[in-house]
Formats: C-alpha cells, structure tokens, sequence
C-alpha cells in the first residue's frame, strides 16, 4: 500500500528512529520516504547475493554492505539493498562519492526502477534490478539496458561476474545461491 503523508511531524521522525524502523527510509529531494521492512525472501536474496559478490569485490578492492546510505546532497539519499562501493568515497553518512555496483530486490510496488536514474546520474557503474518473486533481472549502466546472452545470463562488467536466473535460484559464475 502506498500513502502520501504531506506533513510528519518531528515526533513521528523521532519515535520511528527510536524503535528503528528508519532503518531504510529515504529522502528524495527533500521527501521522505518510509519504506517498510523486507519480508524474509527479500532478506534471504540479500543475504546470498551480499556472500557472492563479497569475493570479486574484495578482490578489486571494494566494499560489499546492505542498505548503505547513497548521498547527493543532505535531503537526498537513497538507500539500495546491497552496494559495491570503494571505501575512499565513504563518509560518516554513508557513501558520498560513485558506487560501483548497486542492487535493488524489487518487491510488489516499490521504487526501485523509480531510483533507477538517480544512480545513474551519480556515476554508479552498474544498477541490477532483482524481482523477489520472479528473479527476473534487469541490469543498467549508464549506456542504457543490458541485455542477456545467449544463455539468459547478465554480463557484470564492473565484477567481472556472470549472473542469471535457474529455476527458483539464481547462478553466478556457476555458484547457485541457496534460496531454499
């Protein structure tokens, strides 16, 4: 369900914090965003997509984590499910400078081909869009969609990783994420 609320008031803000169910709210412009917690698939596709790209980001140097705040500027941020980042573009905030990779795990009525854009246009190497119930994959850079080879599989430029869907799972490099 989705619902506009045109005024929050500091109370709300606060009592949210407290109890810790901020954790992944956003501000787009200015506009806050409340989005509510991950059900257990969501988490369990974060959770095996974080073990698999930890290796090759390691290897490059980089940093995997979940829900690492994305700045532009104080008002905006968004908050993706998983980020690759180089820890030289972190601050106390969260990641200030380009993110290699970011992973969004669609869920029924959420933002994240709406976020799509934004990451973009702050220099992030890759965006790849998970649909929790399908696995369908949607990967983009910022010369537009990425599409399959021949064998369905999406080419991770920025990894140097293959990814693509196999049944009720997905493989990456020829390792099947344990989604059961």
């Amino acid at each position: 369900m989705r619902a506009v609320v045109l005024e929050v008031d500091e109370r709300t803000i606060a009592e949210r914090h407290r109890l810790g169910l901020d954790k992944r709210d956003e501000m787009w412009k200015g506009v806050l965003h409340m989005v509510p917690p991950a059900s257990q698939r969501h988490q369990d596709l974060i959770r095996e997509l974080l073990i698999a790209l930890e290796q090759p980001a390691r290897h490059r140097g980089w940093r995997v984590n979940t829900e690492n705040g994305v700045f532009g500027a104080a008002n905006d941020y968004r908050v993706p499910d998983l980020v690759v980042f180089e820890r030289s573009a972190t601050s106390e905030r969260g990641i200030e400078g380009a993110p290699r990779l970011v992973v969004e795990v669609r869920s029924p009525g959420d933002e994240s081909y709406e976020k799509l854009p934004w990451y973009l246009e702050r220099g992030a190497g890759a965006v790849l869009i998970v649909d929790r119930d399908s696995l369908q994959l949607d990967l983009y850079t910022t010369d537009g969609k990425v599409e399959p080879d021949a064998d369905g599989a999406l080419w991770i430029e920025v990894l140097g990783i293959r990814i693509s869907p196999e049944g009720d799972t997905l493989r990456i490099d020829g390792h099947l994420l344990d989604l059961s």
